[in-house]
């Protein structure tokens, strides 16, 4: 009775299928809306160095331009979602906030001058982070995600290049560096408070 109790506690934030599933369904959802006739929630998206648009950095990630857009963002975002979920849910939460924000911030500030929208961005920041901490943590469980990561998504590197004009490589870009800075950030402090510990 006590175990049945215990896991009736957990927040539904904590469950690893729960965050990664919630999360798409809210992007399906939107996309429902947005294939609706005269709805086009993708004005909500970053449009950068204009101010009505820097609120997009909170919507972008969840609007996408068509099904298609979405579909292709859905499997890698559930894959690396869950991978970063190995570590816990909370820096799931963490990563995915952090590369939103940053990554979005620096859409805004330096990305073309057309809206910007797509899971795509905080996509490339689950991967920057998880290469990143993998290299820098050193840890087995660390170096075997990052690892895979790389066996799996490797051919991501070159979305960070401009290749196709209605293709934001900013999101991508940028995502994947603030993937990258947070992902040293949090295993320079991991190694500093486990060494403490030792």
């Amino acid at each position: 009775m006590a175990n049945q109790k215990s896991s009736l506690s957990i927040p539904p934030l904590a469950s690893k299928r729960f965050t990664i599933i919630g999360i798409i369904l809210l992007c399906a959802l939107l996309q429902v809306i947005n294939s609706l006739p005269g709805i086009n929630l993708n004005g909500l998206g970053i449009f950068p160095r204009n101010l009505n648009g820097l609120s997009g950095i909170f919507f972008a990630p969840f609007l996408h331009g068509g099904w298609a857009h979405l579909i292709s963002n859905l499997i890698p975002f559930a894959v690396l979602g869950w991978l970063v979920c190995q570590y816990s849910v909370k820096r799931f939460w963490l990563v995915f906030i952090f590369t939103a924000i940053v990554g979005g911030l620096l859409v805004w500030l330096f990305g073309r001058s057309n809206i910007h929208v797509g899971l795509s961005g905080v996509l490339y920041g689950l991967w920057g982070f998880l290469i990143c901490y993998g290299i820098m943590h050193r840890s087995f469980k660390a170096i075997a995600i990052s690892i895979v990561v790389v066996f799996l998504y490797s051919g991501l590197i070159w979305g960070v290049l401009p290749q196709r004009p209605h293709v934001s490589f900013e999101s991508h870009f940028f995502g994947a560096l603030a993937g990258i800075i947070i992902g040293y950030l949090l295993a320079k402090k991991d190694r500093k408070n486990e060494a403490y510990k030792l």
